[in-house]
């Protein structure tokens, strides 16, 4: 699968998904306490809250346990996934003021900086971290929230799809709160929503929330190392699992991996004719989206002949483009199998290779088998 999630798991998490034990028990409030623990080093971040549920769990607890009804939020949007945040924000019963960018497009640093300028009567601001509907990012995400930080806005990041990708440090870079899903960069099955939280953003938490979206209840618990509510058990014993592999790669071993392995499928689709999102400044870690040179629905059966899943559009450019994943645990094989069946498929002589960045440590690509 090379679509911008669920992804490819090894072995081990997958096998850890079966794992059924009781959730008020020894043994998981042990898993409970590591998850976190080892979490907390990936968002290097103050409090990591577990969640039975999605990404989108994860953004919409986020949105509703930290900001308040009636709260000026500024929410810029660029894509499918930023439209979905801001109807969270609308929810919540927040007063967004809404900046767009058409789809393939987004903002700069001086717009941010005049946006900030107009609204300062603004106390916090959202946004999609790594917009997998267009293939591009905020790559400036510290800048971005340095911005609103000087300005004493909350920041809320909606990092499902980047976090593991791309550098994020909440507590260093103030960040209140940064929301992802188990099933993306992490490379865990899906079922988990994950919120990395700083000290500002713990202080921020709302009691108004609903109880499966309120962090603070969620954090209270795991105070206890138990979980509110019936867990994804299975799921809980996965993430541990993934987590590890993180670390036993390395928090930074991982961001460069994907960033090579990004940058080289976006070279070989270039030179194979397609159209792409973004540019250099802006271009995601984890999905290469673009206009390929036959139509998006023969590119996407031609590759699925081979082996191959990629994705289509989303919204307005359904249909339009595809959207190929980069993320999880994608490494060198992965890549050139694609670009192998991109060269089938066109008649092209593509003869790139990808750097060592782009390379999984051995004794973790033993675990994913990419011809099956």
């Amino acid at each position: 699968m090379l679509i911008p999630g669920p992804v490819n798991v090894p072995r081990s998490v997958a096998q850890n998904s079966t794992v059924i034990v009781n959730h008020r028990s020894e043994k998981f409030r042990g898993v409970v306490a590591q998850l976190e623990q080892l979490l907390k080093g990936a968002f290097f971040s103050s409090r990591v809250a577990l969640l039975s549920g999605s990404g989108t769990l994860a953004v919409e607890s986020m949105v509703f346990s930290l900001l308040k009804r009636g709260e000026k939020v500024i929410v810029l949007t660029y894509g499918e996934f930023s439209e979905r945040l801001l109807d969270s924000v609308v929810k919540r019963g927040a007063s967004p003021v809404v900046y767009r960018k058409p789809f393939g497009e987004i903002f700069s640093e001086d717009e941010i900086k005049e946006i900030l300028d107009i609204n300062k009567d603004a106390t916090a601001i959202a946004f999609v971290h790594n917009e997998t509907s267009t293939g591009m990012a905020f790559r400036n995400l510290r800048r971005v929230v340095g911005l609103a930080k000087d300005r004493g806005l909350k920041v809320l990041v909606d990092s499902v799809s980047g976090f593991g990708a791309y550098e994020i440090r909440v507590n260093d870079w103030n960040i209140d709160a940064v929301a992802t899903g188990s099933q993306k960069a992490l490379a865990s099955v899906p079922g988990m929503g994950l919120v990395g939280l700083s000290e500002e953003g713990i202080r921020n938490l709302q009691d108004d929330a609903p109880n499966y979206l309120n962090l603070k209840l969620h954090l209270k618990f795991q105070d206890r190392r138990e979980t509110p509510f019936t867990p994804a058990v299975g799921v809980f014993f996965s993430t541990l699992r993934a987590t590890e592999l993180l670390h036993q790669e390395g928090v930074e071993r991982r961001w460069k991996r994907h960033e090579a392995c990004a940058r080289f499928v976006r070279s070989i689709t270039s030179k194979a004719g397609f159209s792409l999102l973004g540019n250099e400044s802006n271009f995601s870690n984890t999905v290469v989206a673009g206009s390929p040179p036959i139509s998006p629905k023969s590119m996407i059966d031609e590759l699925a002949k081979r082996g191959i899943e990629i994705s289509g559009g989303m919204g307005e450019l359904k249909d339009k483009i595809v959207r190929i994943g980069t993320l999880g645990m994608i490494d060198d094989r992965a890549v050139l199998r694609l670009r192998y069946a991109l060269s089938d498929i066109l008649k092209l002589d593509l003869n790139e290779v990808p750097t060592s960045d782009c390379k999984l440590p051995e004794v973790i690509a033993q675990e994913i088998d990419w011809d099956n």
